[in-house]
């Protein structure tokens, strides 16, 4: 099953020695996240954001997401209220993707509270998650499903930040950009993958890399698998 996703997330390489976009963001997260207090997460909305995903359709589903900048483009609709972008979106979008990032995205996790209160579609918190923490709040304000980005994780925390989310109802969106991350990813337990054709480290956009790379995921897989095509879809013709 596929959907396409048009938002930023990650990226595939530096120098070693320049923080890039990414680890910088990531950087950024890690302090946030050490200063948020213990969250009581609630009860799951039960609202399956992967069951949104694969229904079939003329075209594949999508992700539509609030994001009112982005270091690749800067400013685009700073001033957009969340409700204004669930009023646009709710028609067209299987699920919406909420930006909460807020230096580089502008987002916040009132938006998320907001949207919540507006739609029953499945939500995303679309961030740098880096803190079980993070996934608590994700919860508490109303998401379905959030993101985690391989680039930005060790094995171990892919696989704790996974049974944690599940624990609270929510499936999480894994997103890869190289085979090497493909590879990690495929060797857990995962359900939603997302191919980014965006490289956050750089910004450069290939929108070769979500076909090349869903070609490498063995069939077995690809029968399990909801797989999210994200970033860079502007025309009907490439979707």
């Amino acid at each position: 099953m596929s959907a396409v996703h048009g938002g930023t997330t990650v990226g595939g390489g530096t120098d070693g020695e320049t923080p890039s976009v990414l680890e910088k963001i990531v950087a950024e997260s890690r302090r946030r996240a050490a200063a948020l207090p213990e969250i009581q997460p609630g009860a799951s909305t039960h609202s399956d954001f992967a069951a949104a995903l694969r229904r079939r359709g003329e075209m594949p589903q999508l992700i539509a997401e609030l994001k009112r900048r982005s270091p690749s483009q800067g400013s685009l609709k700073e001033g957009l209220p969340a409700s204004e972008a669930v009023r646009l979106y709710e028609p067209y979008a299987a699920a919406l993707s909420i930006l909460t990032e807020p230096e580089h995205f502008k987002g916040s996790i009132e938006d998320l509270k907001e949207a919540r209160a507006l739609t029953r579609l499945p939500l995303l918190r679309k961030d740098f998650i880096v803190d079980k923490k993070q996934i608590d709040e994700a919860r508490a304000a109303g998401a379905d499903s959030f993101l985690l980005i391989v680039a930005s994780l060790t094995d171990a925390e892919l696989t704790e930040f996974i049974a944690h989310g599940r624990r609270l109802g929510m499936e999480p969106l894994v997103e890869v950009l190289t085979e090497d991350e493909l590879r990690r990813a495929l060797a857990l337990d995962i359900r939603i993958l997302g191919i980014n054709n965006r490289n956050l480290h750089t910004l450069e956009i290939d929108m070769g890399r979500c076909l090349k790379l869903a070609d490498l995921i063995p069939a077995s897989r690809r029968k399990e698998l909801v797989l999210v095509a994200e970033s860079g879809y502007s025309t009907r013709q490439q979707l």
